[in-house]
């Protein structure tokens, strides 16, 4: 007997099923195929290479392309070498020059000012200013050292007496002589001093009664 076909139309679930099947069947075929003349196809291409580019026109292109990469990496390999190299350089400067004034901080007994650069401060990113801070801290003490010489000349003497007749001062008020005395010989010193102190009479009573 004769069997009917059916004039019902697949369902869409079996459609889908059918048609990601055959795909999949189609593709590995496929594949299998590709891969037995993947070899002979590989070796044509790397022959066909230069006939290929030569059609193309792009030698000329190509050529100052190769040329500018190798120009820029090479640039790129050396530009951390050259940033050590310099980096290194700066940090020896530093050292040569903090360690003599280190040395002349020593001998010339000079306790403070400003900070002087470190060493390791040349290894940290970005700009420095070693010089500006060397600069400051010399003049500071150029001028300490300019200060103390004038004092030591004749027109600084002055300024050295005063100060030793003010320690006398200072010592005779601290001292057990009679307190009329004291301000008798405080007068006196004042006058040696060029410093107008008048001691009233009333005062000198006062302490005496």
């Amino acid at each position: 007997m004769e069997q009917k076909m059916s004039n019902k139309q697949i369902s869409k679930d079996n459609r889908e099923y059918w048609s990601n099947k055959l795909s999949k069947k189609f593709r590995e075929k496929r594949s299998a195929v590709e891969s037995m003349h993947l070899a002979e196809i590989n070796k044509n291409s790397e022959k066909n290479y230069p006939m290929f580019l030569k059609r193309l026109a792009l030698d000329k292109e190509l050529k100052e392309l190769k040329l500018a990469e190798k120009d820029f990496n090479d640039f790129f390999s050396s530009i951390d070498k050259k940033l050590q190299d310099k980096r290194q350089k700066f940090a020896d400067a530093t050292l040569k020059a903090v360690s003599k004034i280190n040395q002349w901080k020593e001998n010339r007994d000079w306790e403070y000012g400003s900070s002087l650069p470190d060493y390791s401060d040349c290894f940290e990113k970005g700009t420095h200013k070693h010089c500006g801070m060397i600069d400051k801290y010399l003049e500071e003490k150029c001028l300490e050292e300019t200060k103390k010489a004038f004092y030591q000349s004749k027109k600084g003497q002055e300024v050295q007496m005063i100060d030793d007749l003010q320690e006398k001062a200072e010592d005779l008020l601290h001292s057990d002589m009679i307190g009329t005395e004291v301000l008798k010989q405080i007068s006196l010193i004042a006058q040696k001093s060029k410093i107008a102190i008048t001691i009233p009479e009333t005062t000198l009573k006062q302490i005496s009664a």
